[in-house]
């Protein structure tokens, strides 16, 4: 009887070392996930940097906390900020970041696993309110990537000093008050005035333009009209007195010309002149024997 109890003691015995020795087992075994690193601890205080994969550490003494290094994302939604030209806008924004894979010891040293609440968000509500007043109301509309670009630019070197990067960053949304909204309505009806004003005024000028032009080129043709008809009139009296100089020049030349012609134009009737019987043009032979 007694040997029996010393067998079942000692059966138990064995089986309980060996629950030990597994559990041992397992707990020397730890593994650090895809997209993570490890910070091993010894004692409670940070050891080092594990990589991806099975790791064997001391049980009781040694533990492993496992850092995220993949790309994280933070969002504020209606940040409170201010305008160069004070205004107010609330802005929605996003923040891609991840951890420095070779820095997560320290990280976890300063800020524990809590760095997105206590680093991370603070500094891009900061980051967002010291760029929106750098611009105007309507440069945070109309220069939308300049202002992303400081905006990234601020948030990285303020979250670099905690070993965390900036992947990328998005405004997604402006909001302003109403009062601004109906004033700058208001100009933008304004501006359209303007310029459709300006457009009338150009349509007028160019309408009073080609009325210049029109009335120029009629009178241009009017003179040209003009000049023609008097060098018209100028060649006809040239060629007319050059003619009457020929004639005159042939009759000086030729006193009996102007009789030739007399002849030639004579319709055979003799003219009646009272008073005289003396022919005009020329006189009949007589017979010198009468």
């Amino acid at each position: 009887m007694l040997r029996n109890k010393i067998k079942l003691g000692a059966i138990i015995t064995v089986v309980v070392l060996a629950v030990i020795v597994i559990g041992v087992g397992f707990t020397s075994v730890k593994t650090v996930t895809s997209g993570s690193k490890g910070v091993l601890m010894q004692w409670g205080k940070v050891s080092g940097i594990l990589d991806e994969g099975l790791h064997l550490i001391m049980p009781f003494r040694d533990s492993i906390v496992i850092m995220n290094t993949q790309t994280q994302l933070v969002t504020s939604v209606d940040q409170s900020c201010g305008t160069f030209d004070i205004q107010e806008v609330f802005v929605d924004i996003a923040v891609n970041y991840r951890l420095n894979p070779l820095a997560v010891d320290a990280i976890y040293t300063d800020l524990r696993q809590d760095y997105a609440s206590r680093v991370v968000r603070p500094n891009v509500e900061e980051s967002i309110k010291a760029t929106t007043s750098d611009f105007t109301a309507e440069e945070l509309l109309q220069l939308r990537e300049s202002v992303k670009s400081r905006f990234k630019s601020i948030l990285n070197d303020r979250l670099q000093a905690y070993n965390i990067e900036v992947v990328d960053v998005a405004i997604t949304n402006y909001r302003f008050n109403q009062q601004f909204l109906d004033a700058t309505n208001n100009k933008v009806i304004a501006l359209q005035e303007a310029e459709r004003a300006k457009n009338e005024l150009e349509t007028i000028r160019y309408e009073a333009q080609q009325q210049v032009i029109q009335a120029e080129a009629a009178a241009n043709a009017t003179i040209a009209t003009a000049t023609a008809e008097a060098t018209a009139r100028v060649i006809a009296a040239e060629s007319q007195a050059e003619a009457i100089r020929l004639v005159q020049e042939q009759l000086t030349q030729n006193p009996e010309y102007i009789q030739y012609l007399t002849v030639i134009g004579w319709d055979g009737k003799l003219p009646y002149f009272l008073g005289s019987d003396v022919m005009p043009f020329f006189q009949l032979p007589t017979d010198s024997t009468d």
